[in-house]
């Protein structure tokens, strides 16, 4: 039970940390990965279909948004490259998650529904009071930076 609270927390963490950075752009919808698309074609079509949507209404944020990506993914694969042990550990954290999901679907989808609630308040506070969002999403690079050995980009940080 432990493990799976410890796992949760530093999935939780990797997962709102981009989130926090992006909360105050209201970024587009999310496109489902390889596995989910094969396991659920027509939800992943429908992500696809409003990410299209999106990215016609906003060619410039989604042309933006994908310059970030590259950039992520360059400096990923620059960490993988450094620690190849952690990034390992990493990949085996996130395969030990998919096989928590696949037999324990109603939990996890619980934990995701926790996780969006909890990026909802998140939102309505950085809507209420941006200084004090900006504080807390310095603080969580300042932690994320400290145990993954670096820190996820934002605006503010270019």
């Amino acid at each position: 039970m432990r493990m799976q609270h410890i796992l949760l927390t530093a999935t939780a963490t990797l997962l709102c940390s981009p989130l926090l950075v992006m909360a105050a752009d209201g970024g587009p919808p999310s496109v489902p990965r390889n596995e989910v698309c094969k396991e659920n074609p027509g939800k992943c079509e429908e992500a696809r279909a409003k990410r299209r949507d999106f990215c016609a209404a906003n060619p410039e944020k989604c042309e933006e948004q994908r310059e970030q990506m590259k950039e992520r993914r360059a400096e990923m694969k620059a960490r993988c490259e450094a620690d190849p042990a952690k990034c390992e550990e990493m990949r085996k954290k996130r395969a030990e998650r998919r096989e928590f999901c696949k037999s324990n679907p109603e939990k996890c989808e619980e934990q995701r529904e926790q996780m969006r609630k909890k990026r909802d308040e998140m939102r309505a506070r950085c809507d209420a009071d941006p200084a004090k969002c900006e504080e807390m999403k310095k603080e969580a690079r300042k932690k994320y930076q400290e145990r993954a050995g670096g820190s996820p980009q934002s605006k503010s940080d270019k």
